[in-house]
């Protein structure tokens, strides 16, 4: 079998990666400015989708904070090197899926940039090839378009394909419609940036089966 992933919210929390990146664009304006690293942190959070500009007027009047753009804190936050981990028992179900002789990739949305670095921070080259990753920036079309799944299916010619995501707004419509299998990794504790509500999309938006843990696919059918 062919198998999937989404990345962000399906293998790691994303979350994890947005706190990542808040700290390193805190830690940079107090490099600069002498601000408290945890303030502004705490100022950026507070204020999303606002955060860093909230922080840049909380700093104001202090030395060499007129030199700090918004634009160079969105490189940080894209760029910075995330700490973020895999979930619990991916990694390991990543290693048995590709010992029992399963073909893994990656297809998601983002710059080359911020998903590539996620994809290397979390190791996720020791169990997939960069040719079977497929990041929006590159292919040129996001989930909603036929362009990454195309590229899958050229790359995996033969054998069942399976996408296995958390996202119902986009990330099984176009696998549903193109006859693959569709898993959705449950949200049991309500952390994921976007919020699960299957009953609130057509099915074609809905996976076909749902689970609790990566560590399930394991156990599915070939």
């Amino acid at each position: 079998m062919n198998i999937i992933f989404d990345l962000d919210d399906t293998l790691y929390k994303e979350r994890t990666f947005v706190s990542s990146a808040y700290r390193a664009v805190a830690e940079h304006m107090s490099s600069v400015t002498g601000a408290d690293p945890a303030e502004l942190f705490g100022i950026i959070a507070a204020n999303r989708p606002k955060g860093f500009e909230a922080a840049l007027h909380a700093q104001r009047g202090l030395p060499g904070v007129d030199k700090i753009s918004v634009d160079e804190l969105v490189h940080i936050y894209r760029s910075h090197w995330p700490d973020i981990r895999l979930d619990h028992g991916v990694e390991e179900a990543l290693a048995a899926l590709k010992a029992k002789g399963h073909r893994l990739g990656i297809i998601t949305d983002g710059t080359v940039l911020t998903q590539g670095t996620k994809i290397s921070a979390l190791g996720l080259e020791k169990y997939i090839e960069p040719r079977a990753v497929w990041i929006s920036e590159r292919t040129g079309g996001d989930k909603t378009t036929d362009l990454p799944w195309n590229l899958a299916e050229e790359y995996f010619p033969e054998g069942t394909l399976m996408y296995v995501g958390d996202n119902l707004s986009k990330d099984f419509r176009m696998p549903n419609l193109r006859g693959w299998r569709t898993v959705m990794l449950r949200d049991a504790a309500e952390v994921n940036v976007f919020p699960q509500q299957p009953l609130l999309w057509e099915p074609a938006n809905r996976p076909a089966v749902t689970v609790d843990s990566i560590k399930d696919l394991l156990a599915m059918p070939v």
